[in-house]
């Protein structure tokens, strides 16, 4: 059967993810295809309102129907999806009460492990972010959505990892889970004047780092996720 074109969407694209979804391995294949899930609702490939059914998923990815029951249980368990009984598994709706709530937590939890990494910063740490910037930098450049929100991604957890702090981590993916769609949509929405911010406070987290200074680095990571967060606001309310 046909893929559905990318570049023309139409009213079957939106109950169905084969498009952006790829087919997995065998090996520890719930896992995998979580992974590939998780990935999909952070680069806001999965949009808000989505329904996902598990037949579609299971074609997509290949598999059976099992693997794939379980791997949307563990995210809804988390928050990053929701279901109701005899209702389909969706992407929660995009709602500016439901941003407003999860940006609150994201300052209060990503803000913590900023302030934990910076007194963990060493040269590693601050090579690993300046790769990471320089690929998103590149990416805004090409206008790769995909591309720059992989870049911020693994910019932040490589700062979040320094914090040193499983639980934490924890949270802190659940929370970009749930934010995923929100970023998507402002990205693809952002006037290109907006780019500059979009670097400026990564590069400020890395100065804050070097010296080691946790209120700093506070500081920067709170202005980033502000910044972002009014963007995201401005678009979702519109």
């Amino acid at each position: 059967m046909a893929r559905p074109r990318l570049d023309a969407p139409s009213p079957e694209a939106v109950r169905s993810p084969r498009p952006v979804l790829r087919p997995v391995s065998r090996d520890s294949i719930q896992d995998r295809i979580y992974a590939e899930l998780c990935d999909a609702l952070i680069c806001g490939r999965l949009q808000g309102g989505q329904t996902l059914q598990i037949r579609d998923l299971a074609d997509a990815f290949q598999t059976s129907v099992m693997p794939v029951r379980e791997a949307l249980r563990r995210l809804v368990a988390e928050g990053a999806l929701e279901s109701a009984t005899q209702r389909p598994v969706r992407v929660p709706p995009l709602s500016v009460q439901r941003l407003d709530d999860i940006y609150e937590a994201r300052l209060l939890v990503e803000g913590h492990a900023a302030e934990r990494a910076a007194a963990h910063a060493d040269d590693a740490l601050l090579a690993g972010l300046a790769d990471a910037d320089a690929a998103f930098s590149a990416a805004i450049q090409t206008h790769d959505v995909d591309a720059e929100l992989q870049a911020n991604q693994r910019f932040h957890f490589t700062l979040y990892e320094a914090a040193r702090s499983a639980t934490l981590m924890t949270m802190i993916r659940s929370l970009w889970l749930q934010s995923g769609p929100y970023v998507r949509v402002a990205v693809e929405h952002h006037q290109p004047e907006q780019s500059q911010p979009r670097t400026q406070h990564h590069h400020g987290l890395m100065q804050a780092l070097a010296q080691r200074d946790a209120a700093a680095t506070r500081r920067e990571l709170e202005a980033d996720l502000a910044w972002a967060w009014r963007l995201m606001r401005e678009t979702v309310s519109a």
